[in-house]
């Protein structure tokens, strides 16, 4: 079977995404799975045993010329991508996002099996035959119920007939898929996150922090600063006193875009003046380069946004601070993490990304020595199963 999984961005998303991909490959090792995604993004699937072949494509690209109603260029760009997608002779299309994009995406195959998430906007439900049911999972789980349409799909398909499916997975076709993974497989196993470094980049990442700081016995703590979305920002003062209070045991290692590079200007000033233990990564690395990097520190500080889901598909220990977004939805499903929200206010996960209060009380309402508090927790719990 030829597979293609579409999820085009961002980077939560997609690492999201890596377990439903996942489970596809354990269940069909045979087949070769295929992943469409931005080409800022495909850094993320490098060396994953589980994606075989990385398709970019310039989805981006397409949206800017959407959104101004270029609709020869767009027919253009569509028309290329199908004439690109066409030699796969694509058996089974994967929609993990739901967009109308995606669907376009879809129909570019030409797969005969197309699997998609239910309850969709934006026209994708017409670009799919099999869809999933309960959308009110965390987006993990959401994923996963596509993948999981794949068995049924399979068996209600000529694919079995014409023996393309291996005879190896001929008792899973006449199965529920999510009976079957409940059985074989733990929680945490299945809901796993995928980001692979290699061992060179790994190296690299050591070394580089043990240039960086002049206490090498001191635990790294990394600080993710910002978010795409304001409202979902922890305010630069509350960096800085949280460095401040640990900077007598701790090294601080900060990664963040541009954005955040710009952003915390002030902070990153300050840190230095100070001459507090502060490795300033803001702007300066590439995906891989900060996936190295954050999987070499001891504990890791951050909001809802990218890096933060990169440092759990590392499985690292996370402090994560939610305000405006559901955990229940977007956060840590395993490993070693703490989720820190501000229960005082009674509109969390509004998803508002323009607070309507003019101030963002959800997340500035995290206290610093709260959020210290459970870093040292963390620490701890680290050092006794070194011990």
């Amino acid at each position: 079977m030829n597979i293609l999984f579409v999820r085009l961005s961002y980077i939560g998303d997609i690492l999201h995404a890596t377990a439903a991909a996942r489970w596809i490959k354990q269940r069909y090792p045979n087949a070769i799975l295929y992943w469409i995604v931005t080409p800022s993004m495909a850094e993320l699937l490098e060396h994953n045993p589980y994606v075989d072949h990385i398709i970019p494509w310039e989805r981006d690209v397409y949206e800017a010329h959407s959104k101004k109603l270029h609709l020869c260029t767009m027919w253009n760009m569509w028309w290329a991508l199908r004439k690109q997608l066409q030699p796969y002779q694509f058996d089974i299309a994967v929609d993990v996002q739901g967009r109308l994009i995606t669907g376009l995406v879809l129909l570019a195959t030409g797969a005969p099996i197309r699997l998609g998430l239910g309850g969709t906007k934006e026209l994708n439900w017409l670009f799919t035959n099999y869809k999933s049911k309960d959308r009110s999972k965390h987006v993990i789980e959401q994923y996963l119920e596509v993948a999981q349409l794949l068995p049924m799909a399979i068996q209600q398909s000529s694919l079995k007939d014409r023996g393309t499916v291996e005879t190896s997975n001929q008792d899973l076709l006449a199965n529920d898929a999510s009976e079957t993974t409940k059985s074989d497989e733990s929680f945490d196993a299945i809901n796993q996150m995928d980001l692979f470094v290699t061992d060179e980049e790994q190296q690299q990442a050591q070394s580089e922090i043990a240039h960086a700081f002049t206490d090498k016995e001191r635990p790294t703590i990394g600080i993710v600063l910002g978010s795409s979305w304001q409202t979902k920002s922890w305010p630069s003062e509350k960096w800085q006193q949280l460095i401040e209070s640990m900077s007598y045991r701790s090294n601080f290692i900060c990664f963040g875009g541009p954005k955040e590079e710009k952003d915390f200007t002030s902070l990153m000033q300050y840190v230095e003046k100070e001459e507090l233990p502060v490795y300033n990564k803001l702007g300066k690395t590439t995906l891989r380069e900060m996936a190295a990097l954050l999987q070499a520190c001891d504990v890791v500080v951050s909001c809802d946004t990218g890096a933060l889901h990169m440092a759990i598909a590392l499985n690292r220990p996370v402090v994560a601070l939610f305000g405006p977004t559901n955990p229940a939805e977007w956060g840590p499903l395993t490993g070693l993490y703490r989720v820190l929200q501000n229960h005082d206010m009674d509109c969390l996960g509004c998803r508002n990304r323009k607070c309507p209060k003019g101030k963002a009380y959800c997340m500035s309402g995290i206290d610093p020595i709260w959020v210290k508090e459970n870093i040292i927790e963390l620490l701890d719990v680290v050092s006794s199963e070194v011990r």
